[in-house]
């Protein structure tokens, strides 16, 4: 119902504006009348000039009052859009997970955080960001920071760099920014978000494969003093010398196990 009101509320008001032109019309037409009539002009001249002239005015004072009347709708519904616009951004900001902030792009002060934000570095809600230094909140160098911030306001087409930040705690955390430059506020929007521990994953996998490989040539080289201190053993029993010199000390199998358990315990510190 609140639909069809709004619907028919521009037909009322044009019907109305068109009675107000023909009133205007039909005054003016009796005006010009009587002044031309008492000037001594012929009546089929009077009627001619004075219907014409009162179209004329008649049809101004129509598209006069028609235009005011559109220009005033356009207004509403840009005051409208301009209301919904606001509360949009401040739903953004105050209950998505979105990780928005806005900054000045030449001090780097924050004007506005989201609530995502504060949950991607593990800051306190309660903490207000208002007026702090972004490189300080993200712990990140300034001169990189400084420079995609100058890709942002400059245009630079697709803006996706990477920074590695800090949490509150101190923990690492790798973060990918992207933005837009707002030159009526002279303000950055920019977004944060997190990326995976994928190239961290591949790293430790690839020390677990080493790993194994260390293990695999330490269990093959004690095999093979087992087998040499058999057939040592055998020589011996035999009354013959013996073939192999085996060496804690020197043996190449030990320098091997012994790195690996350094290495091992280096990690685990």
């Amino acid at each position: 119902m609140p639909a069809d009101k709004q619907t028919e509320q521009p037909a009322d008001s044009e019907s109305h504006h068109y009675l107000v032109g023909v009133a205007t019309g039909l005054f003016l037409l009796a005006a010009l009348s009587l002044v031309l009539s008492q000037i001594g002009v012929e009546p089929i001249e009077t009627v001619i000039l004075a219907s014409l002239g009162a179209l004329i005015m008649g049809f101004f004072v129509y598209r006069e009052r028609f235009l005011a009347h559109e220009l005033a709708l356009a207004e509403r519904k840009h005051l409208l859009l301009l209301d919904l616009n606001a509360a949009r951004i401040n739903e953004l900001y105050t209950h998505s997970v979105a990780c928005l902030v806005t900054f000045d792009p030449g001090s780097l002060i924050i004007d506005r955080v989201s609530s995502g934000f504060f949950e991607l570095l593990g800051i306190s809600a309660n903490k207000n960001l208002a007026g702090a230094s972004l490189e300080e909140v993200l712990g990140v160098d300034s001169s990189q920071l400084t420079s995609v911030v100058y890709q942002i306001k400059t245009g630079s087409v697709g803006v996706r760099e990477e920074l590695v930040c800090q949490q509150a705690d101190g923990k690492p955390v790798q973060l990918l920014i992207s933005g837009h430059y707002i030159p009526q506020l002279h303000l950055v929007e920019a977004v944060f978000f997190r990326l995976p521990r994928k190239t961290l994953g591949d790293h430790e996998r690839l020390i677990e494969d080493l790993e194994r490989f260390k293990k695999g040539i330490v269990r093959r080289e004690d095999r093979v003093l087992e087998l040499k201190a058999q057939v040592n053993e055998i020589l011996q029993q035999a009354g013959q010398p013996v073939r192999y010199q085996v060496d804690s000390n020197t043996d190449v199998s030990r320098l091997v196990k012994q790195e690996f358990i350094t290495k091992k315990a280096v990690k685990h510190e």
